[in-house]
């Protein structure tokens, strides 16, 4: 009887010692929502979001479990899903006065890049990372559909602990629109709003902005 609760000591306190050891988890998954600001560049016309949204989810796959001088970890970041969604508004002239016009941009992200990950205590970590972020992107706004291929870039830090992360992060990158009309609707639209800029569309836009995000690993 005494070596049975002796053994079952001894299996208790192994158990215990191992995960108090186990402290530094390594949270491979992270889940991001962000508060955005987005800038739409097009020659020398420029609008501002009134409102953009973003999610972001993925992977860290860690290049080495032990950390680098007991500090430092590198890996390099995969990112299944990063999409935001972005609204602008602008008055524009129109029969001579000025039209308020909406308009709305959703682009859908892939991404990868490295990442450093900086554990100075417990379960207190620092992430600063750069992605490259293949994108497609969509702008709509008065009866025009525009749509194409965008490079696009991510690169940011935050500091989390435990499960729970606050970050930010800049985006920039660059798109040439197609129109997705049919070329005889697109060419009426086209007819009607000469002084619009968006008509010129085929033209490289910029855009570039900053994400404030909560991030929940696990």
């Amino acid at each position: 009887m005494k070596k049975g609760l002796l053994l079952l000591l001894t299996v208790l306190l192994t158990a215990s010692t191992v995960s108090a050891q186990d402290v530094d988890i390594l949270r491979r998954k992270y889940s991001q929502v962000s508060y955005a600001k987005n800038t739409f560049k097009h020659g020398d016309w420029k609008m501002k979001s009134d409102l953009a949204v973003n999610y972001t989810n993925g992977r860290t796959f860690y290049l080495h479990e032990e950390e680098v001088i007991d500090l430092i970890r590198f890996a390099i970041d995969g990112t299944w899903t990063d999409l935001t969604y972005a609204k602008y508004s602008r008055n524009l002239p129109w029969e001579g006065k000025n039209k308020a016009y909406k308009f709305h941009q959703i682009d859908y992200s892939l991404g990868v890049g490295p990442s450093v990950h900086i554990n100075p205590v417990d379960d207190l970590y620092v992430h600063t990372y750069f992605r490259y972020a293949p994108t497609y992107s969509l702008f709509m706004g008065d009866k025009q559909v525009y749509g194409n291929y965008a490079t696009n870039f991510v690169t940011g830090f935050s500091v989390s602990y435990s499960f729970i992360a606050l970050g930010f992060e800049g985006r920039f990158g660059n798109c040439n629109y197609d129109s997705l009309l049919s070329a005889k609707k697109a060419a009426e639209y086209i007819d009607q709003l000469k002084t619009n800029p968006l008509n010129q569309l085929t033209q490289k836009v910029k855009n570039h902005g900053w994400r404030v995000y909560v991030a929940f690993m696990f």
